[in-house]
């Protein structure tokens, strides 16, 4: 009977919640009394009298507060509405004051000293999810194992900045987040109407030294932005050769969704397994710049004397490299030359900008590394010689142009295939022109540098060049050898685009075979009747119109091409610090045929550092104390490294902006 009588009376107070009006609650008569900011959520309905029960504002229950007694009401809060404490009451989130602060009473502790070590926040709700991916980006961009968040100075650094915060496990990291970023990858992926691609191979430095080829996908988004992603670092043990890398290649290109014929240019080293493998692809395969100008550089440092200077400069450069006394007696120099302290370089030999920088950081350095050497007897020997010096200087006044251009060709969010051309005339014309006070050294060097560069670009290549740089609104015909010709190439290029894209060929074949015997029964149907009507007439008269509507079509679209050429080399050209995709964007609606131009070439990267990057990452990554990390793991931390950017990803909203220091 007692059973039966309290189940009425909860069914009776369910009646009663369910009956009050939850936005016409009012506090007690005696919150002036009852300094707790709890009271901001349970109150009375406006006749009813204070027993002691107050209603919940957020449910409708009545919960005991006898005598005004909060306990009970901290309680309900914490079991059924959490995120009232979390974000109403806990000072160290959204700045909001603690119920200490609003109603100061120091025999009262704050709710976040109560309930902070018994709440914790939903895994989905939207601040886990922030904090989740605020963790992902530290792992990522600071290139941290996936096991760092299970360490204990993590967990402890995270408990005390963000007690409600559980931190997942790395597998969370490792699956989901990857999972999520690849989508969105793919999704931005889709605005690209063609595309190029660099890619290389590359061998781990630590551990078993495992061979990797990379690949990213440098495209023009639909607002005319130039994005890159790195989308592979694959694991690659078998052998090198041509068949391997193309076959690899392809499956990258299957992997991704994208379509051989959409791809526009390939950017790779001069390697002959890499000329071989892209030989037979639709689009062009273009020699990285670097690369080029790495070859011929070398063939200058190659030369007898100069190799004999630069080996003299290592050999010094090691001296002082071993000996902590030639090192600390180098700074006193320095400070008593006044002199910058700066340290000696030390070259990679197969980096000429590292032999670069070798040679004139000891040429700034001379005075101070000469008085070292000759205060001791026993290193009189690493004392350059005054020839040496001399030709030293040769070669770092001509390579300080090529350092310089390698810089600014190596960007992977600017144009740079137009800037090809500009850069190549210069070299030609003015760097390596031989000029009246030139020595014999120099004049050699120019010379061997010179016919080196102009047997790596073959006339399909400058055909590339050519038009690229004519649809790069700061150049236009200004550097083109014969602008009828790079007209012509550009008009030739526009016209086929537009044809590949044209409706009538995505129409399906029935259809369109359909409409052609209709467009064409009207004026033929005399000489039809003639030729009878059997199936070769039929076929005859189909394939007739066919081919008289696809000329037709193509004399208008060259007419259109044509049009629109006159309109653009009218337009003045724009400074060479300003975007010519930006321009594009506001002139491709005017001239949509010569924007397909632009949108095709001028995405192709002039040097493959964007692979050389992806290296550099991974070296960092797969470092020596991580020397197990899986090829799996490798490939997957450098993917997000490379595509956690601001305009990659939405889904990292607080995370800090890019500063693009790593695209140059």
């Amino acid at each position: 009977m007692k059973t039966i009588t309290g189940c009425k009376q909860r069914m009776d107070s369910a009646l009663d919640e369910s009956a009050t009006d939850l936005t016409n609650l009012r506090p007690p008569k005696k919150k002036a009394k009852l300094k707790s900011a709890v009271w901001d959520y349970f109150g009375y309905p406006p006749n009813a009298r204070e027993d002691g029960n107050p209603i919940c504002n957020q449910c409708g229950r009545k919960v005991a507060a006898k005598g005004g007694n909060t306990s009970n009401l901290f309680s309900h809060l914490r079991e059924h509405h959490p995120a009232v404490l979390v974000y109403n009451f806990s000072p160290t989130l959204n700045g909001q004051a603690s119920c200490a602060k609003k109603f100061p009473d120091p025999a009262q502790p704050t709710v976040t000293q109560s309930f902070a070590k018994g709440i914790k926040l939903d895994p989905s709700s939207k601040q886990a999810q922030e904090l989740n991916h605020a963790v992902a980006y530290f792992i990522a961009k600071d290139m941290m194992p996936l096991r760092a968040v299970e360490k204990p100075g993590f967990l402890h650094l995270m408990k005390k900045a963000v007690p409600m915060y559980q931190v997942p496990s790395r597998t969370y990291f490792a699956t989901r987040m990857y999972q999520d970023v690849r989508a969105s990858v793919e999704e931005q992926l889709k605005e690209a109407v063609c595309y190029s691609a660099t890619t290389d191979l590359w061998t781990s430095s630590s551990g078993g030294g495992e061979p990797f080829i990379s690949f990213t996908v440098p495209y023009i988004s639909s607002d005319w932005q130039l994005k890159c992603h790195c989308l592979e670092t694959h694991f690659f043990p078998e052998d090198h050769t041509s068949e391997n890398i193309s076959e690899m290649f392809e499956n990258m290109l299957q992997e991704w969704k994208l379509t051989k014929e959409d791809l526009c240019g390939i950017t790779t080293d001069n390697a002959t397994n890499m000329k071989k493998a892209f030989s037979d692809f639709p689009c062009v395969w273009l020699t990285c710049f670097g690369h080029n100008l790495n070859l011929a550089v070398n063939k200058v440092l190659k030369i007898q004397r100069v190799e004999s200077a630069v080996r003299a400069c290592r050999h010094l450069i090691q001296g002082f490299s071993r000996s902590w006394k030639k090192k600390r007696d180098l700074k006193k120099k320095q400070a008593d030359l006044e002199l910058p302290e700066h340290a000696l370089i030390h070259d990679v030999i197969t980096r000429w900008g590292s032999t670069f920088e070798m040679i004139s950081r000891f040429l700034e350095q001379q005075q101070a590394v000469c008085a070292v050497l000759a205060n001791e007897r026993s290193t009189w020997h690493l004392m350059p010689k005054d020839s040496d010096i001399s030709i030293l200087e040769n070669v770092s006044q001509l390579l300080q142009t090529f350092y310089e251009l390698t810089d600014a060709l190596a960007s992977e969010k600017r144009v740079t295939l137009s800037s090809l051309s500009p850069v190549l005339e210069h070299i030609r014309s003015e760097i390596l022109a031989e000029q009246a006070e030139d020595n014999a050294l120099t004049r050699q060097m120019k010379q061997v540098m010179r016919e080196d560069l102009e047997v790596r670009y073959t006339e399909r290549l400058e055909r590339l060049l050519q038009v690229s740089c004519f649809v790069d609104a700061r150049f236009k015909g200004s550097f083109s050898k014969n602008l009828d010709d790079t007209v012509e190439a550009c008009v030739e290029e526009a016209v086929t685009i537009a044809t590949a894209v044209s409706p009538c060929q995505k129409q399906p074949q029935e259809e369109r075979e359909e409409n052609e015997v209709g467009e064409g029964s009207s004026s033929t149907t005399t000489a039809t009747k003639r030729k009878g009507k059997g199936l070769s007439a039929l076929l005859q008269q189909i394939s007739s119109s066919r081919q008289n509507k696809a000329t037709s079509e193509n004399k208008n679209i060259h007419e259109k091409v044509m049009s629109e050429v006159k309109t653009y080399m009218s337009l003045p050209t724009i400074g060479t610090d300003a975007d010519p995709l930006a321009w594009w964007k506001m002139h491709a609606e005017g001239m949509p045929f010569l924007a397909k131009v632009a949108r095709k070439y001028l995405c192709i990267p002039a040097t493959s550092v964007p692979s050389e990057r992806m290296f550099s990452t991974s070296g960092h990554i797969l470092s020596p104390q991580r020397s197990r990390l899986s090829p799996e793991k490798l490939d997957m931390l450098t993917f997000l490294h490379h595509n956690l950017s601001h305009q990659a990803l939405q889904l990292f909203p607080g995370g800090p902006a890019e500063k693009g220091g790593e695209e140059d």
